[in-house]
């Protein structure tokens, strides 16, 4: 049973009452904690009760104070708070911070606040409590080094292509326990961001898709139940049980190393002037992301059909066959850059072309490369004769076209997707609109160095989500305050006057 959702109109109403009390004990201590008071303020708990409603029954105890420890969370984060445990004693111990975080009916303990989030992630507890009591086979960290900038391959070759047939045809089964955090975000921050403008273009939306390890706080060598240890062998291999069975190993290609962990897949509004998340995905280390992203466009077409979502941008791991198919079923213009293990061969037969060079630019008969002129649809990419583009007069023996606009042709991207995308790459515009991907890799920098995610040494992917989840809100609440200058201490001196 759910209990003592208040709307946020009376939270804000109940916060300034309190204030004023605290203000005149503890002025500048309020002014230090401005900007985190402020982002408490202006998030929007209203849209959530709808979400999370459905996972309390309702008859049993009341559960009491859960619009708390959301915003304690929030606030344990942008405090820099590195444990659960400690920080629910801190909050225990001090009347600001528990009048900040709005609690009425008595102070909840850690274990309430581990409560929320296991209900947050729909998952069978119990089965999560067996497989940490479950001997597994001893998995050790593989020997196997890759290259500079290489990525984990696939383990099984073919599967994008099962996924993605599965996805175009609306049958792609998609266990998803991090739904409800996924939802959080959309419905409490991504739309309101949305109507304030600071994530593009909601009309032609352009999305950076990246996978970032996330190392997991437990040891990967697990605890030992043999007796090898007895008979003098201590370099067994033995089954073992894991105190966080979700981890696994995989690359991290940043830092050239194997990981413990699993892999957080973040996708940004790349247009956004404030880099600000807009869907997050906690995976397996050792999965692709060309698998996750399958997954992710149809997670994202669900979490926001009202935005249109125009541009594809990601690195060489999502650049397959498949994932442009998909992509040109959701009508989404790809920017990736080719796989570093690709050797193009332009051989592909054209009736008004001599030949393409090792950029897939076409060749003119007379040996001059055409002009990429935009995207025609539905013709393809367009390309003019070099002299009318540039307004020269053609020379005689290369004169191939008696019209002022030149010799024009199209070159359909259904020739070799990947080798003819509608925007070629060496376009000034796909260079352009492919810089923005670091916004991505900004984003990812702000929740694991700005907000320490990695710091709490989690050892579970439920706990990582929750932690991932919970910066990311806060991004978002950072943007507001700076793309609006509000400032909860001034709205109070103006109130005060």
């Amino acid at each position: 049973m759910l209990r003592n959702w208040i709307s946020h109109l009376e939270y804000q109403e109940q916060l300034y009452l309190k204030m004023l009390l605290h203000y005149q004990t503890q002025k500048s201590r309020l002014a230090a904690l401005d900007k985190s008071i402020s982002k408490l303020y202006l998030l929007n708990l209203d849209s959530l009760l709808p979400v999370i409603k459905p996972l309390y029954s309702d008859l049993g105890r009341p559960a009491k104070n859960q619009q708390g420890i959301i915003r304690s969370l929030i606030l344990m984060l942008d405090q820099h708070g590195h444990s659960i445990t400690k920080w629910a004693k801190k909050i225990a111990s001090d009347p600001l911070l528990l009048d900040i975080c709005g609690f009425e009916d008595g102070v909840p303990s850690a274990s309430s606040y581990y409560d929320l989030l296991v209900r947050l992630w729909i998952s069978d507890h119990k089965l999560q409590v067996e497989r940490k009591l479950t001997v597994k086979n001893f998995s050790s960290k593989p020997r196997k080094k890759l290259k500079a900038g290489e990525k984990q391959p696939p383990k099984r070759s073919g599967t994008v292509k099962k996924l993605v047939d599965k996805a175009i045809k609306g049958k792609l089964r998609n266990f998803c326990p991090e739904n409800i955090f996924q939802k959080f975000i959309a419905r409490c921050v991504v739309d309101f961001s949305s109507k304030m403008g600071i994530l593009g273009d909601i009309n032609n939306l352009s999305l950076a898709f990246d996978g970032s390890p996330f190392y997991s706080g437990a040891s990967h060598y697990g605890v030992k139940v043999c007796d090898c240890k007895s008979k003098g062998i201590y370099n067994c291999h033995c089954p073992r049980r894991y105190s966080d069975p979700d981890a696994c190993w995989g690359w991290d290609s940043y830092r050239e190393q194997w990981f413990f962990g699993n892999t957080l897949f973040n996708v940004t509004a790349s247009d956004s002037p404030y880099d600000l998340p807009i869907y997050i995905k906690m995976v397996q280390a050792s999965r692709h992301d060309s698998i996750t992203t399958v997954f992710a466009l149809e997670d994202i077409h669900n979490l926001y059909p009202d935005l249109h979502f125009k541009n594809f941008i990601a690195d060489g791991a999502m650049d397959n066959y498949p994932t442009y198919d998909l992509l040109k079923h959701h009508n989404i213009s790809p920017f990736i850059s080719l796989d570093s293990r690709t050797k193009a061969k332009f051989d592909y037969p054209h009736p008004n072309i001599l030949c393409f060079d090792n950029k897939g630019n076409p060749i003119c008969m007379g040996g001059i490369p055409f002009v990429n002129w935009g995207y025609s649809k539905p013709k393809g990419i367009k390309y003019r004769c070099y002299f009318a583009a540039k307004g020269l007069e053609p020379p005689a023996e290369c004169k191939c076209s008696d019209s002022k606009y030149g010799k024009v042709i199209h070159i359909k991207p259904d020739y070799d997707p990947r080798m003819f995308p509608p925007v070629p790459r060496n376009s000034e515009k796909f260079k352009d609109k492919f810089k923005t991907r670091t916004s991505v890799e900004r984003s990812n920098k702000r929740m694991f160095n700005d907000y320490n995610i990695q710091e709490y040494k989690s050892r579970s992917a439920m706990l990582r989500m929750a932690l991932a989840t919970f910066s990311v809100i806060n991004i978002h609440l950072d943007a507001w305050i700076k793309h609006t200058g509000f400032s909860f201490g001034s709205l109070m001196q103006s109130k005060a006057v």
